[in-house]
């Protein structure tokens, strides 16, 4: 065992020894966010980490101060073709967000996913636009779920993207006077209609450029 032992690696992602155990045997599937979190903590592209078995010395060239004790990180066989929007797609997409084939031709990040529910991942352009507490910066990429009828009653007080023909807009899911509202902060707040056309999503996962 060389620097880093399997209780050592689980304490650092909030995971026990038996995690580590069942990925390593290929008897479990790490989470989406899981995975991102080992990616960015030893600076490895996420494409990289997911699609390659990554020996030792291919994980020393992206991180030295760390060693795994295991000849190969074991990934995920599920995985997601999640549409990704970055800066110059944002436009399009508030036009076109329920546009079936502009969203099958947008670039796609392919990550590991369990999720029965629609995903989709955007790039950062204004942190400004997010509710206070959330540090993320320009250039990082949100992963998020689609609001459903099967997913609603694990949303309070979770950061959500509701999309429309004329914006995007961030806040936390709250409950005010029995109904729900993605509020950004004391003033500006949105309802939560998840009837109509209007798209509601959920954070899942975030990826954070170094």
């Amino acid at each position: 065992m060389k620097g880093l032992s399997q209780q050592a690696f689980a304490d650092l992602f909030g995971l026990t020894r038996g995690n580590i155990s069942s990925y390593e045997e290929s008897r479990a599937e790490p989470k989406i966010e899981v995975m991102i979190k080992i990616a960015n903590f030893f600076s490895i592209p996420l494409d990289a980490f997911i699609e390659k078995d990554l020996s030792v010395n291919e994980l020393l060239h992206y991180n030295t101060r760390f060693v795994v004790e295991t000849e190969k990180l074991k990934t995920t066989r599920q995985l997601a073709s999640i549409p990704y929007v970055s800066a110059p797609y944002i436009n399009d997409y508030k036009q076109k967000y329920n546009d079936t084939g502009f969203m099958q031709n947008l670039p796609a990040l392919k990550a590991p996913s369990s999720s029965k529910s629609e995903l989709i991942a955007i790039e950062v352009l204004d942190p400004n636009d997010l509710p206070a507490g959330f540090e993320f910066r320009n250039g990082d990429t949100l992963i998020f779920e689609q609001v459903t009828k099967e997913n609603i009653h694990c949303i309070t007080d979770k950061l959500g993207m509701m999309v429309d023909s004329e914006n995007i807009r961030f806040g936390v899911y709250k409950t005010e006077d029995r109904k729900m509202i993605l509020s950004l902060n004391d003033w500006v707040k949105y309802p939560f209609e998840i009837d109509s056309d209007i798209k509601y999503w959920l954070l899942q996962a975030s990826f954070k450029q170094e």
